[in-house]
């Protein structure tokens, strides 16, 4: 294939540079992280901005989204699987699971993306928590 040059207009230069430092600090060219970026967009393997690592098929998952304070109890987790069926939750606030949760009832949920916040959990269930989420904030048991 010749080499050619791509001039992509409205790039932010910050997310640029950015790429161009994670591709130099791995040792590979802007173009082969671009181009594996690229993708793994078009085969889906990204839903949302965030890689859903299930061997690149996107889930199509219902993702519920938290900025704010949400409590959850088994109830209201078997309800939202009725309506939407398995979903994922994003959360930058403040998320409570209530005691009367269970394993079988946590596995209606995918995954728990925690960017911020606090995500407070029965002990009884913790391991299954640190297993099923991606952890930026803080996960606290009760």
């Amino acid at each position: 294939m010749p080499r050619k040059t791509v001039a992509i207009r409205g790039l932010d230069t910050e997310l640029y540079h950015e790429v161009f430092s994670m591709a130099k600090k791995d040792g590979k060219r802007v173009s082969e992280v671009m181009n594996q970026a690229l993708t793994d967009f078009l085969n889906g393997s990204y839903q949302n901005g965030v890689a859903n690592g299930n061997g690149g098929k996107a889930s199509g998952a219902f993702t519920l989204k938290n900025d704010g304070d949400i409590t959850l109890s088994k109830k209201d987790i078997q309800s939202l699987e009725k309506e939407v069926g398995p979903f994922r939750i994003e959360t930058s606030g403040r998320l409570t699971f209530e005691k009367d949760l269970d394993k079988k009832t946590l596995e209606s949920i995918e995954r728990i993306v925690i960017h911020d916040g606090v995500v407070e959990v029965p002990s009884a269930l913790y391991p299954q928590f640190l297993i099923r989420s991606d952890i930026y904030g803080k996960i606290e048991k009760y």
